[in-house]
């Protein structure tokens, strides 16, 4: 009988990490944005999206799941940008905050880890 092969510690703070954000969206869905048309579904995607990858990051260890976790990092800071510079579906965001620091800074440490871990692959 051998042991199942371990998730590396990296795979496992970048999991925490993409599920963090995703468990910070499905907060301010529910706190704010469900009020918001069409990026308040967005805040549910994108905390569904989180949540997936981050649990998929834990029992996969290959290359795909890493560019997932990269491209939800990536796309959520993008879209963040967006909603704070010119709008996104009508609605404006302001670009500091508490929850806008606090997400930010996850999904930012998220996608630094995600690229340093596929940049290790190669």
């Amino acid at each position: 009988m051998s042991a199942a092969p371990r998730t590396p510690a990296g795979q496992v703070a970048l999991a925490l990490l993409v599920a963090a954000a995703g468990a910070i969206h499905l907060y301010l869905y529910f706190d704010y944005f469900h009020f918001v048309h069409v990026v308040g579904a967005l805040f549910l995607v994108n905390a569904a999206a989180g949540l997936l990858i981050g649990a998929v990051l834990l029992v996969r260890r290959d290359s795909l799941v890493l560019l997932a976790a990269a491209g939800y990092a990536v796309g959520t800071l993008a879209g963040f940008v967006i909603s704070t510079r010119w709008g996104l579906f009508g609605y404006r965001e302001t670009f500091w905050g508490s929850w806008q620091e606090a997400a930010g800074g996850v999904e930012l440490a998220a996608g630094l880890l995600a690229a340093l871990l596929l940049a290790r692959r190669r």
